[in-house]
């Protein structure tokens, strides 16, 4: 299965924090239809395993299912024939989304869909006796006929999403409401397919799809904390940032080196490098090219393994309108380059298919020898 068409089967499925059971479901069929055994951790992450030699250190690439949403909370009736949905925002959302007149829509757990508009933001809410506090919910009204019956017929808590086009390739570009991070968690398993397939993996592989990772790295910071994988593993952040100067829509996926927490690790980075150098000498993608950077608009899952004492690296797609908000402010569908999300997913199954050997391309290799030749000048020439 091409790695675009499961991005788009992932993009089709609601993904707010604490709701992401359907692309959860969506991730388990398809890593079963690879041969793929799909297990949950007690937190509901999503795992697959690749077994290898376990004398080797294990790859982990790690990705999240969630994207910033709504939670809605409740349904109130405002008078005999109209009733509104008091909704709570859960991640990052631009200004502009909580603005009246945003469109959205509720999915609930039966699968019914509700048609709506933001009312209103900034309900006030009881904090202690007779004191009030203005938050971030927002009133939802549904469109009228919307649903055949009434909103308070539905199982709250619900998922609650803006409006936006699901899936669509624009020319150059991938666009989709949440591409953070399902594009990250489509190369995955698009590499973890390619890889159990041709068996040409060395060092276990482990594919972790985490939950809650907008609301603050949840689902990853509790899978680190019950050590679920080897504390001895490379835990590889597979994510979409910001766009920027250093890292250009188009230029190739980037090999990250930190994010607004805290800067990688080497030893793991070098993994990436030496896969990158594979791919270029066996010319085994069209069109790829590889950019580094440090994208410190945002944390990512890697930070959340390395605080418990994993080694971690992590790749990035260049991502335009982050948590769908374009750079004038206004809320449209995220977007990133076909060429890096392409150029990623060649850099991740050859990152699956280290062998764990000596790393001959390592960056630091050169500068851990004696420079034998600097030093008879250094050792002929006066000061």
């Amino acid at each position: 299965m091409e790695a675009l068409q499961i991005l788009e089967r992932l993009c089709q499925q609601p993904a707010v924090p604490f709701h992401e059971w359907r692309v959860a479901r969506e991730i388990s069929t398809i890593l079963n239809s690879r041969g793929l055994n799909a297990k949950r951790d007690r937190w509901r992450n999503v795992i697959a395993e690749i077994d290898g030699d376990d004398t080797m250190a294990p790859l982990v690439f790690v990705a999240h299912m969630d994207h910033p949403g709504f939670e809605a909370i409740e349904a109130v009736e405002v008078n005999e024939d109209e009733e509104l949905i008091v909704a709570e925002p859960r991640g990052g959302l631009g200004k502009r989304a909580f603005d009246v007149g945003t469109a959205v829509r509720m999915i609930a757990r039966d699968g019914t869909v509700i048609y709506g508009t933001i009312e209103s933001h900034g309900l006030l809410r009881q904090v202690g006796n007779g004191r009030f506090a203005r938050t971030d919910r927002v009133m939802i009204k549904p469109e009228t006929g919307a649903i055949g019956g009434k909103a308070s017929d539905v199982a709250y808590p619900a998922p609650a999403v803006l409006d936006l086009p699901s899936f669509g390739v624009e020319g150059e570009l991938i666009k989709g409401r949440q591409l953070d991070d399902l594009a990250g968690c489509a190369a995955i398993l698009a590499s973890l397919g390619t890889v159990k397939n041709d068996g040409s993996n060395s060092r276990p592989i482990v594919g972790l799809f985490t939950r809650a990772e907008e609301v603050g790295l949840v689902g990853a910071a509790l899978a680190a904390t019950d050590e679920f994988v080897r504390k001895d593993a490379i835990v590889v952040s597979v994510e979409t940032s910001l766009k920027s100067e250093n890292a250009k829509q188009g230029d190739g996926v980037v090999i990250r080196v930190g994010d607004r927490m805290t800067t990688f690790d080497h030893d793991a980075e070098a993994v990436l490098h030496a896969a990158t150098n594979r791919v270029v000498e066996h010319r085994s993608a069209d069109g790829f090219r590889v950019q580094r950077a440090l994208m410190g608009a945002g944390g990512c899952e890697a930070s959340a393994f390395k605080a418990h004492g994993y080694r971690v690296t992590g790749t990035s797609f260049p991502l335009g309108a982050w948590h769908n908000t374009e750079d004038d402010g206004s809320i449209v569908s995220e977007y990133i380059h076909v060429d890096d999300f392409n150029s990623g997913v060649a850099l991740i199954t050859e990152a699956m298919r280290d062998d764990d050997e000596p790393l001959h391309n390592d960056p630091l290799r050169y500068l851990s020898s004696f420079p034998e030749t600097g030093a008879m000048r250094l050792r002929e020439t006066q000061i």
